[in-house]
């Protein structure tokens, strides 16, 4: 069920909102109850025999948790996590890997038998590497174990479920358990609600209306040239950006409706002034989790090794070669490797985390081995540093989109004219589609509201901070509850239903 749907929003919806307000007077075991059925019965919705997966799922790391939280050892706790943590990865592999890498071993000759395939179930990534991550907090003493009410609800909540934000424990946990009043509330239905009607036009009016000439290009890299290749690779960078951003805020804006707060998703990414900025902004919960579970734990081990072997590992140790590779690079290389892997099973991903594990690592050495002076800081102007940073985002989404590492080459070679190929000028597009022909004031000027606007959360005051770098241009956009604010979602509201019948799914339903 899509967010963007007539179902989702005239019937899912409504019914959650009022059973919530109905229940909510009858105590935290029926509102909790009655949030964990519509959540379930929203992932079952899209192919009920996968709900089995979900519950089954959840059954399984609930269980797990017990056990870790009984066993009385160190060593009982660990085996305890390792046996569920591989039980779990074992069901990602064979439903997101496992087929592909048959298909593949077909393709190169190292079998002739055909595996056929499954269907990827929705959010598989997201749910799972949830329950790890709250495993790995409760062995390790940092999440305190929780009845299966609150567990259920943790997994399922719906706004969070498909697409993420990857929540964490010590997010939502204190906020199931806090003294709330019951049923709704004006002020988080006002608020919740604006978040939610920005999101959706940002996917349906923007997003929905640039992809198709993404989708046409990837579909045949190889008939189309440099001119029509930039039009579809920057199509693409608009269609991922409002797509993921639209998307997350709908999560945070429905999550808020039901006065929950999710952690922020979507921070400006394109404003950002360098890769590592650019990975505190985009997806910044999957950022976080690869710092919490993967980084971290690697940083941490060859930093012991590095001691047990008698050797530095302070700031000054970081700035030797052999240092900066074993401290930062490798650690860093593996979880941008694993971060690629995470997004699909093909080299195209492989490259695309790799890519970005380039990225990161000329990023950090330019910070510890050359930029520790301030001068040197200033030697690039802060538009220059923005639009190189924006260049790499876009070399890496190339991969990101491609259908193969063969297609992604193609394209990234009719970019600086290696190919020829045919133009979109005559190309048979959806209705409502921006014009193929010439589609550069519609690119130009989404990428100047991109860069010159703030974004959802600093409009709505959503931010930890009130510090912002549109101080003047927010004076004029702050949300406040009123007749103007109201009369304009009602009209971005009745535009974007005029439209959702073009709408297509999530980018990152895939993943």
């Amino acid at each position: 069920m899509l967010f963007s749907s007539n179902v989702f929003l005239f019937i899912f919806l409504p019914i959650a909102l009022l059973g919530y307000q109905l229940l909510g007077r009858f105590g935290r075991v029926a509102v909790f109850s009655w949030l964990s059925a519509v959540s379930v019965f929203f992932y079952g919705y899209w192919n009920p025999k996968y709900l089995f997966l979900l519950l089954g799922s959840i059954l399984l790391n609930f269980l797990a948790s017990r056990l870790i939280a009984a066993a009385k050892t160190e060593g009982a706790r660990t085996a305890w996590l390792v046996a569920a943590i591989t039980a779990n990865i074992g069901l990602l592999f064979w439903f997101k890997y496992l087929f592909p890498i048959l298909h593949f071993t077909r393709s190169i000759g190292w079998t002739g038998h055909d595996f056929g395939s499954v269907l990827l179930p929705l959010g598989i990534s997201f749910f799972t590497f949830t329950q790890i991550a709250f495993l790995i907090d409760l062995k390790q003493g940092e999440a305190e174990p929780q009845d299966l009410l609150s567990y259920v609800l943790f997994v399922t909540f719906f706004p969070h479920l498909i697409a993420g934000p990857i929540i964490h424990h010590s997010e939502m946990m204190p906020q199931f358990t806090a003294q709330r009043h019951a049923g709704l509330r004006a002020d988080d239905l006002a608020v919740g609600t604006t978040w939610f009607i920005l999101g959706l036009a940002k996917k349906v009016l923007i997003a929905d209306r640039f992809g198709p000439i993404a989708d046409l290009l990837y579909s045949n890299p190889h008939g189309f040239g440099a001119k029509a290749s930039w039009i579809g690779v920057f199509c693409y960078a608009i269609q991922l950006y409002f797509d993921f951003s639209g998307y997350s805020d709908m999560a945070l804006g429905l999550a808020r409706m039901f006065s929950l707060s999710f952690p922020v998703n979507f921070n400006s990414p394109y404003k950002a002034s360098n890769i590592i900025d650019f990975w505190q902004r985009w997806h910044m919960t999957l950022t976080r989790y690869l710092n919490l579970y993967l980084f971290n734990p690697l940083a941490l081990s060859m930093t012991r090794r590095r001691m047990r072997q008698g050797k530095k590992v302070n700031r000054k140790a970081q700035r030797t070669l052999a240092g900066f590779f074993q401290l930062i690079a490798s650690p860093l290389i593996f979880t941008m490797f694993l971060a690629g892997i995470w997004h699909g099973a093909g080299m195209q991903f492989i490259l695309f985390g790799l890519a970005h594990a380039f990225y990161l690592t000329v990023n950090h050495a330019w910070r510890i081995f050359i930029a520790e002076d301030s001068r040197l800081r200033k030697l690039i102007p802060g538009p220059v540093s923005t639009l190189v940073t924006f260049s790499c985002v876009l070399v890496g989404q190339v991969f990101f989109r491609a259908n193969s590492a063969r297609d992604a080459f193609h394209v990234l070679g009719s970019l600086v004219g290696f190919h020829q190929g045919a133009s979109f000028a005559n190309a048979s597009l959806p209705s409502m589609t921006i014009p193929a022909n010439n589609p550069w004031p519609f690119i130009v000027a989404v990428f100047l509201v991109i860069w010159t606007l703030p974004n959802t959360q600093e409009i709505l005051g959503q931010t930890e901070t009130n510090e912002s770098s549109h101080s003047l241009i927010l004076s004029n956009l702050s949300w406040k509850p009123g007749l103007i604010w109201c009369g304009g979602m009602i009209v971005l509201i009745v535009a974007s239903l005029a439209l959702m019948f073009a709408s297509t799914s999530f980018l990152y339903f895939q993943f």
